[in-house]
């Protein structure tokens, strides 16, 4: 009785799949999709990444370091350098794209930065170059991280912050 049973509701199963793959042949594509989206999170590796960790986006720390680092991102992108910020309780950004599946306090847990203003860079094997509790001037970022990326071009600051940051 028991093993009928389970081959009835085996040939069901497989039945009521077979039916709602006739119905609609545009699922299984989402269900691949999904599938992609699974692995895409078992690839993901700290290594070559700057991190911009702040308590939120407006943070004066925060909006200061993405200025100052504004001029050096298609280099950074170019070089596989990724640049991942996070922001209080906000979605981390990968190069100015939303991370829907990575947790934030997990990630700053793990970054040891759970509060203030950090920049991390972690290095191609996986070590912790360098850490700033303060905004850093674009070249002090990457002398620091060793990449031979040619800083922008300084030209006359306007701001006094800006001189001070690259007099230091």
């Amino acid at each position: 009785m028991g093993l009928s049973f389970l081959i009835i509701a085996t040939c069901l199963c497989v039945g009521l799949i077979a039916a709602i793959g006739s119905f609609r042949p545009a699922l299984l594509p989402e269900v691949s999709s999904g599938l992609r989206r699974i692995d895409a999170v078992k690839q993901f590796s700290p290594r070559k990444m700057l991190f911009i960790i702040g308590p939120m986006a407006g943070h004066p720390a925060c909006r200061m370091q993405r200025r100052l680092l504004k001029p050096a991102i298609p280099a950074l992108i170019r070089e596989d350098v990724t640049v991942m910020e996070v922001y209080g309780e906000d979605k981390p950004r990968k190069n100015g794209e939303p991370v829907d599946w990575l947790d934030t306090s997990l990630l700053r847990h793990a970054m040891d930065a759970e509060e203030g203003f950090y920049v991390v860079y972690v290095d191609a094997s996986g070590k912790t170059l360098f850490r700033s509790e303060a905004p850093m001037v674009t070249s002090d970022i990457l002398s620091r991280a060793l990449l031979d990326i040619p800083h922008p071009e300084r030209g006359n600051p306007k701001s006094t912050i800006i001189r001070k940051l690259r007099a230091a």
